[in-house]
């Protein structure tokens, strides 16, 4: 009787069966509602009903309102933190200060490179790979810019030339050092496959130093 408002022991019930408060009250008179009194549970929390007309109980249209307006709210709040969210790793990506240069000739000095490029913006360093033998430039660089700005003003310069050669611009930091070992396998592969070649043996490796796979010529047969 404390919970439900009613007893199904009734008057045979041992206990008493007072009401205390303003809550049990409402239970009592809730109990005693007839059906079409009452909200029905589908229309209150989904704002819909199955039973539709021949649902016992009252489909009030100021009900499934509150339920929609509470649901926009929800979805509004959920979309602001979404896209609060997405600014915050917006900001949290940095911006590139450095460019890769590549395609440059081999009688480029450093001081062309700065001069080609101080249009963009403040250069604070430049690394300048150079031939140990020669002094002659390697045919790529990395240049650091003191703003992010620059950097972009410098990628748009993207395949213009520069003593006869088109450039290849690219926004990132140059790794020289692993950016030389590949250089050096790679003429490495190259000299095998001279090697093999000079020994009449077919070369398994292409024009870039890759592994290149024998195919199986079908049908023919060489004399």
């Amino acid at each position: 009787f404390k919970k439900k408002g009613k007893c199904k022991l009734g008057a045979k019930c041992p206990f008493l069966h007072d009401i205390v408060n303003g809550k049990q009250s409402r239970n009592v008179e809730a109990a005693s509602l007839p059906p079409s009194e009452k909200d029905c549970i589908n229309w209150k929390t989904k704002g819909k009903c199955r039973k539709k007309d021949k649902c016992p109980y009252r489909h009030d249209p100021a009900v499934r309102d509150k339920l929609l307006m509470r649901r926009k709210s929800l979805s509004e709040i959920a979309d602001d933190s979404l896209f609060g969210n997405k600014r915050k790793i917006r900001d949290k990506i940095r911006q590139p200060l450095s460019i890769r240069v590549f395609g440059l000739n081999y009688n480029t000095t450093e001081e062309d490179v700065r001069e080609f490029f101080s249009a963009c913006g403040t250069i604070v360093e430049i690394t300048f790979p150079k031939f140990e033998d020669s002094g002659r430039s390697k045919g790529y660089c990395g240049i650091l810019f003191q703003s992010p700005k620059a950097v972009e003003k410098a990628v748009e310069l993207d395949e213009s030339e520069l003593h006869g050669r088109w450039l290849s611009v690219q926004a990132g930091k140059m790794y020289l050092r692993q950016w030389e070992q590949n250089t050096e396998k790679q003429q490495q592969r190259r000299e095998v496959g001279a090697l093999d070649d000079v020994n009449g043996e077919e070369s398994n490796v292409g024009e870039y130093g890759q592994k290149v796979k024998k195919r199986k010529k079908h049908g023919y047969t060489k004399d």
